[in-house]
Formats: C-alpha cells, sequence, structure tokens
C-alpha cells in the first residue's frame, strides 16, 4: 500500500490550502486503488468514461474529481466509475467530503483522520499529553483550544470546540468502535483550565471506563520508560481488514496505512498496555487525582 502523508503546503495561499491537502490525499488512494487492481493509468480510464489525461491529473491532485452538488453534497461521477470499475467497495467516494467545504470545522490536516475515524470498528490510542479527543468534555475541549499559540479567536475556537464534539457522535452508534486509551499520568497532573474543569474531565473518564466497549489504562510516572515514548499516537482498525497509523505534530499530521510501518506500531502499543496499571488501578488513580483537583 501507499504511504499517506499528510502535511500543510510550503507557504500556500490561505484560501488553496484545505483544498490542496483534501486532493493529495484523495490522489493518493485512487493510485492504491488503482495500482491493487493491476492498472496503469491508460487501462483505467478504458473502464470508465474518461480520458487517460483525467487520471493522471487527478491522481497528481491537478484536478479535483468533484463535478456537481446536489443539495449540502457534492458529487462526482468520475469518483463512482473508477469505485466500480476498481472494485473498491465505496471508498473514494467515502473520501468525497474532504473536498466538500473549506470551511470545515475540522483543520484541513486533519480532516482525514477524522473521516478515518468515523469508519474504525477499533481506536487504540496512546495520549501523553492531553485527554483522548473522544473523551474530553466540552469545558475541557474549551480550556485546552484557548492553550493554542497564536491564540485562535473566539469564532475559530467555537468551531474547534464543535468539532470535537461531533466527532463523539460515533460513540452512540448502534455499533460503536472499541476502545483502547492508554493516558500517561502526566494528563492528570497538568491542570487544564479551572479545578471544577478538571474533576469534570476526570469524571467523565471514570465513566468511560466502566463502558464495556472502552478500555481505559493509566501509565503512571513510577514505570519509567516505556514502549511509547517518543510520543502520542493511534492506530485505526477499519473496514475489510486494513489498518491506519495516525501521528500527529503541531499543526501538521502523518497517516500511514503500510502494513510494514502499521505492525511495528501496533506491536508497540500491545506493550506499552503491558507496562501500564491494570483497569482498575488506572481508575483508582483518576480517582485520586479527581479528589486532589
Amino acid at each position: 500500500m501507499t504511504d499517506l502523508h499528510l502535511v500543510p503546503e510550503e507557504e500556500p495561499e490561505a484560501e488553496q490550502r484545505p483544498a490542496s491537502l483534501a486532493l493529495r490525499y484523495y490522489a493518493t488512494e485512487l493510485k492504491r486503488h488503482r495500482e491493487a487492481a493491476g492498472l496503469t493509468q491508460a487501462q483505467l480510464a478504458e473502464l470508465i468514461p474518461y480520458s487517460k489525461s483525467m487520471v493522471s491529473m487527478v491522481e497528481t491532485a491537478k484536478r479535483s474529481p468533484v463535478e456537481s452538488r446536489e443539495g449540502d453534497k457534492v458529487t462526482s461521477r468520475f469518483t463512482e466509475c473508477c469505485d466500480e470499475a476498481l472494485n473498491t467497495g465505496g471508498a473514494l467516494s467515502r473520501i468525497l467530503p474532504l473536498l466538500e467545504s473549506a470551511n470545515d470545522l475540522y483543520p484541513p490536516w486533519f480532516r482525514p483522520y477524522a473521516v478515518l475515524e468515523a469508519e474504525a470498528t477499533v481506536i487504540h490510542s496512546y495520549d501523553a499529553q492531553t485527554v483522548p479527543g473522544l473523551l474530553q468534555t466540552e469545558a475541557y475541549a474549551q480550556s485546552l483550544t484557548e492553550c493554542l499559540f497564536p491564540a485562535p479567536r473566539e469564532t475559530e475556537i467555537a468551531g474547534l470546540v464543535a468539532a470535537r464534539m461531533r466527532r463523539q457522535k460515533i460513540l452512540d452508534r448502534q455499533q460503536p468502535p472499541h476502545l483502547f486509551f492508554v493516558v500517561d499520568e502526566a494528563v492528570f497532573r497538568r491542570r487544564i483550565g479551572t479545578a471544577a474543569v478538571m474533576a469534570q474531565q476526570m469524571q467523565r473518564l471514570i465513566e468511560a471506563a466502566s463502558q464495556p466497549r472502552v478500555n481505559l489504562l493509566v501509565m503512571p510516572f513510577e514505570a519509567g520508560g516505556h514502549p511509547a515514548i517518543d510520543g502520542s499516537h493511534s492506530i485505526l482498525d477499519l473496514p475489510e481488514g486494513e489498518s491506519a497509523l495516525y501521528v500527529e505534530g503541531p499543526g501538521n499530521a502523518s497517516i500511514t496505512m503500510v502494513t510494514d510501518e502499521v505492525r511495528p506500531a501496533r506491536l508497540r502499543f500491545l506493550a506499552l498496555c503491558g507496562a501500564a496499571l491494570p483497569p482498575s488501578c488506572s481508575v483508582d488513580m483518576i480517582k485520586k487525582y479527581m479528589g486532589d483537583a
């Protein structure tokens, strides 16, 4: 599979940046599925009512596959044809929402992950600095966003918080994903917002830990060095047996679905779970910090 690396363009025009990032993701996926089918660009063009030039331009992110809009949604016959010809199971069509609006609530570099997260059946996440986004309270998310520098405008803060809360809707599905979280003890030592905000947030974690599809572990300071000492990351198990590794940095992110890169991260996460406190002891530690808040 092709590695997906999504980072900001070099000195892009502000209004072009979101579309460029989304197009790069779409382009990479189109090429990956075409090559998996054993087809050249010319051979794919023979199977769909579009030219080789069109295929080439979309694969190099020089042209958008979007052709029209129906109501609030963009449409793409090109995408429908490619999904059918390459037997992707609708994978390309599921990326189209990324191209829908440059005003999406999510930061441009985060949108591809949000799409994959929404499809995930299992989510593994190690968080070294903050509470996992899927478990944040609105007040904690608000306080966290206010820490950003340069400081966002008030309207931007509201949008970022709304986006964070929108992500959590996947937990309300009839079949929500299984969640495996390892959270560093530093997350509870570092106050974000007021004492009341932290106490409310820790209560939310305690409640989440009682859910049958949530496994929440704490990595204590006393463990010293551990397998994920080099930083936070997430692993998503996706339908059709695929997996993705996500690593985030300041203002950018990297996603890879390359098996040889995801596999060691999965092994690292398993080792991390072995070094963390067991579930009951993890909850006890959270309760301790909640009492100190």
